[in-house]
């Protein structure tokens, strides 16, 4: 699967949270990972200790299904990139 195609489903606040959401989607069947940020965004996690929002993507084709899914936990979830 290329880059394209995926597409932002959610911002999570932290690695951590990003890392949660990917494990349940994944479990529900559809494909999920956290985008790559750049080096710098890593080291300021580490170094500075902030914290910093986590882009969690899914394929185009997933992405109503993912948002669904999400929206049942948290019906004031932001979907996408807005």
């Amino acid at each position: 699967m290329m880059q394209n195609d995926w597409e932002i489903l959610v911002e999570a606040s932290n690695d951590v949270e990003a890392d949660i959401i990917c494990g349940f989607l994944q479990e529900k069947g559809i494909p999920a990972r956290k985008a790559d940020s750049s080096p710098y965004t890593g080291a300021m996690r580490v170094i500075g200790g902030q914290a910093m929002e986590v882009q969690v993507l899914v394929p185009g084709p997933f992405l109503e299904q993912a948002a669904q899914l999400m929206l049942e936990i948290d019906p004031d979830l932001e979907i996408g990139d807005s």
